[in-house]
C-alpha cells in the first residue's frame, strides 16, 4: 500500500503545469455557471484561457529566473530576448558594440544596460477582436496576428520603436486590432529612461547617443509629416481646379464659324447632313 501510494503521488506530480491549468479551468467553469453567463461569453473565456496556457507557464518560469543570481539572470534573459533586441536598431547597435569590446560581453557596462532593459520588458495578452496599443510603448509580437495601420503584424514584428520621442504628433499610429489571440512583449518609455538615468555614470556617452537617436528620428518624422501636409495641399488645390467650370480660351484674329471655308456654319443641316434627293438629281 505504501509503494502504491508513492507511485500514485509520483504520477500525480509528473506535470504540475497541467494540474494548475486544469484547476484554473475548473474555477473558470464554476464562476461562469454561478454568474449565469451567456454561451458566447463562455466560449470566448474558454478560448482565451486555452490560448493563454503557454503565457501562464512562462509567468511561472519568471519566478524561477528571479531565484537565480544576478549574473545568471542576465545571461538567461539575454538568451530569451536576444532575437527581439536585435530588431530594435538602437539596442541592437549598443549590444553589438558591447560584445565587440569583450569576448563574452558580460563585463561591459553597456551589456549590463541591455540586460536591465530586457528585464523591464513585460508580456501582455489580448483576446481576439480586441483593440490595444498606447503611445510611448514599444511592442514586440510574440504570437498571433494583428492589424495595424493597414498592415498585418505577425510573430517577430516590432512597432513603436519611436517610443523615446516625447511629441505624440511625431509618433506612428499605435492602435492595433487582434485577429487572433495575441501575445506581445512591451517596453514603456518611462522605464527605459529610468534605466538610462541610472547608467549615466557607468556608461559614458549613453545619454548623448540616446539624444542623437531621438533628434535624428524626430527630424525624419517631422520631414515626412511636412511632406504629407504639402501633398494634401497640392491635391486639394487640384481638386478645386477640376471642380471649377472650364473657361474657353478666346482666339485672337479667328473668324466667326459662319465665315469658315465657304461661308457656312458646320452645324448647318443643309451642308452637314446627306440628302439622297439632291444626290439623285445630280
Amino acid at each position: 500500500a505504501v509503494v502504491l501510494g508513492q507511485v500514485c503521488g509520483i504520477v500525480a506530480n509528473l506535470d504540475c503545469d497541467e494540474q494548475t491549468f486544469r484547476s484554473t479551468m475548473d474555477e473558470l467553469n464554476l464562476m461562469m455557471r454561478d454568474r449565469s453567463m451567456q454561451k458566447d461569453m463562455q466560449q470566448r473565456l474558454r478560448g482565451f484561457f486555452l490560448s493563454n496556457k503557454t503565457a501562464q507557464r512562462r509567468a511561472r518560469h519568471n519566478r524561477i529566473i528571479a531565484a537565480m543570481s544576478p549574473g545568471l539572470q542576465g545571461e538567461v534573459i539575454m538568451q530569451l530576448n536576444r532575437m527581439w533586441i536585435t530588431k530594435v536598431r538602437l539596442l541592437a547597435k549598443i549590444l553589438e558594440e558591447s560584445e565587440n569590446i569583450n569576448t563574452h560581453g558580460q563585463g561591459c557596462p553597456f551589456y549590463m544596460f541591455i540586460v536591465q532593459v530586457s528585464q523591464q520588458m513585460k508580456v501582455a495578452s489580448h483576446a481576439q477582436s480586441e483593440i490595444f496599443g498606447q503611445p510611448h510603448v514599444m511592442y514586440i509580437m510574440n504570437r498571433g496576428l494583428a492589424g495595424r495601420n493597414g498592415r498585418i503584424q505577425q510573430a517577430g514584428n516590432v512597432w513603436g520603436v519611436d517610443f523615446v520621442l516625447t511629441d505624440i504628433n511625431l509618433l506612428q499610429p499605435m492602435r492595433a486590432f487582434s485577429f487572433t489571440y495575441v501575445e506581445v512583449t512591451t517596453l514603456q518609455r518611462q522605464d527605459f529612461m529610468d534605466i538610462v538615468d541610472s547608467n549615466d555614470t557607468t556608461c559614458p556617452g549613453l545619454k548623448k547617443r540616446i539624444r542623437h537617436y531621438c533628434c535624428w528620428l524626430a527630424f525624419q518624422r517631422a520631414f515626412l509629416r511636412e511632406a504629407k501636409r504639402r501633398m494634401r495641399g497640392v491635391s486639394k488645390e487640384r481638386g478645386v481646379s477640376k471642380d471649377a467650370a472650364p473657361v474657353k480660351p478666346k482666339r485672337n484674329g479667328s473668324k466667326s464659324p459662319k465665315t469658315r471655308r465657304g461661308g457656312f456654319s458646320p452645324k448647318s443641316p443643309s451642308r452637314c447632313r446627306w440628302n439622297p434627293i439632291d444626290w439623285q438629281s445630280r
